[in-house]
């Protein structure tokens, strides 16, 4: 039996061939698949296939993805996007620090949109740093 994924879900690919340097790829579910729509990831990292903020359509998901449980410091380094609190923009950026511990990152819908419970730093060219939550718009544009 297929494995349905529910939106709010991280995902990977099982067969992501990762070099040496390169940290794994993490996607979540934005858009369920039912009969007449196909699942839709968003893509959480920067990766050398996609940055992060698009939009994908896996051709075989039940296949090529797995669940995944994502913590804070998986991020770390790596280029997300979050809503910062400062101006309340959704920016991208390579993530310096995290806020709290290093839970399971869990997901809640507000509005059109999916927040995480973790808080993320950016280095800014600005005095202060940019910090917030992960930022996933569902209201996509197919990047396919």
């Amino acid at each position: 039996m297929k494995t349905r994924f529910k939106i709010g879900q991280v995902v990977r690919f099982k067969n992501y061939k990762r070099t040496t340097e390169e940290k794994e790829a993490y996607f979540i579910v934005i858009q369920e698949e039912d009969a007449t729509n196909e699942i839709v990831l968003f893509t959480l990292n920067s990766n050398r296939i996609y940055i992060s903020e698009t939009t994908i359509i896996p051709e075989y998901p039940y296949e090529d993805l797995e669940l995944v449980s994502l913590r804070p410091s998986d991020l770390m380094f790596q280029n997300i996007t979050i809503k910062e609190t400062l101006f309340n923009d959704v920016v991208t950026g390579k993530a310096v620090y995290f806020s709290g511990d290093n839970d399971i990152i869990q997901f809640k819908q507000v509005g059109t949109a999916l927040v995480s419970d973790a808080e993320f730093e950016f280095n800014s060219n600005i005095e202060h740093r940019l910090m917030g939550p992960l930022y996933i718009e569902m209201n996509y544009e197919n990047d396919n």
